[in-house]
């Protein structure tokens, strides 16, 4: 498609181009030692909104629902009045965002709200707050089996549709859990600046079981001015990261043989509409009116 997003089905790769690897362009310096900010880093892309960086989400309600995954056995708090809704948005924050957990789903719903997308939107708060990124990447396998088994309680109680948005880690999160659920639990995922391996969707990848057969769509919005990603991510793990470039399934040195992803993946080029890393799910900015129109 034309305009300020593109997406493809299935092939990887936008417009069919063809493009030198950088996960194969990293592999080969991967003995240079380099200094980074890292995911963790705002950056100092100022919008008209005001909204500038990972730090200044909306204020959440103090009763805000939230699913604790920081326990072994997973227990959600103010999700009561969610029993009579056929359909809500289950958001995961990424690195170093327990803390705003809430006030970054709260920012996210009032994005939404603003797109004509009403159902509700709730909190999963995991084990991300530490300053060594390995350990919290090492989490989130546990928080998506985690979250795998308090959603498998809530199709059990027939809610018809179930939604996943992950920002930066938490989309490591969301592809953890689908590996984790059974067949068709989750309508959509929505990975917003994701921070895995860019081949780890493809067809031989470690998510791609999970997404083809436990989520119906699988949507990957990726920036190009994502910088903790493009950059931060890959000098941290010497490949490049599926929120920067979309999915590299190629086998070589240049990727005009992209291979293929699982059915119901796709990617989403958001680079003219995401001008940095946490400016993919707030109101008047990012990209959230691309996720409703693939809600639809």
């Amino acid at each position: 498609m034309s305009g300020p997003y593109a997406r493809t089905d299935g092939d990887g790769d936008e417009s069919g181009r063809s493009r030198v690897s950088r996960r194969h362009l990293l592999g080969s310096v991967a003995g240079a030692s380099v200094g980074v900010a890292g995911l963790g880093a705002a950056t100092d892309t100022t919008s008209a909104t005001g909204f500038t960086g990972c730090d200044d989400w909306l204020d959440a309600p103090a009763a805000y629902p939230e699913i604790d995954l920081t326990r072994a056995n997973p227990t959600a708090s103010n999700v009561d009045p969610l029993e009579d809704e056929d359909e809500y948005v289950v958001y995961v924050h990424g690195w170093r965002g327990l803390e705003t957990s809430t006030d970054q789903t709260h920012t996210l719903e009032q994005a939404f709200e603003d797109e004509g997308y009403d159902s509700p939107v709730v909190a999963a708060a995991w084990e991300a707050d530490t300053v060594n990124y390995w350990r919290a990447e090492s989490r989130t396998e546990t928080a998506g089996r985690r979250l795998a088994s308090w959603l498998s309680t809530v199709a059990d109680a027939e809610v018809e549709t179930i939604r996943l948005v992950g920002h930066s880690l938490g989309g490591r999160v969301c592809l953890e859990t689908l590996r984790s659920l059974s067949d068709g639990a989750v309508e959509s995922v929505s990975l917003l600046g994701t921070a895995v391996d860019d081949d780890s969707v493809c067809t031989d990848g470690r998510y791609a079981y999970g997404i083809e057969t436990a989520a119906n769509e699988v949507y990957n919005y990726h920036s190009e001015n994502d910088d903790s990603v493009c950059y931060g991510y890959d000098i941290q793990s010497l490949s490049s990261g599926l929120g920067c470039g979309g999915a590299d399934c190629g086998d070589g040195w240049i990727g005009d043989d992209p291979g293929t992803t699982p059915n119901g993946y796709a990617d989403v080029d958001v680079t003219d509409a995401v001008e940095d890393h946490c400016g993919y799910g707030k109101p008047d900015v990012g990209c959230v009116s691309r996720l409703v129109a693939d809600f639809e």
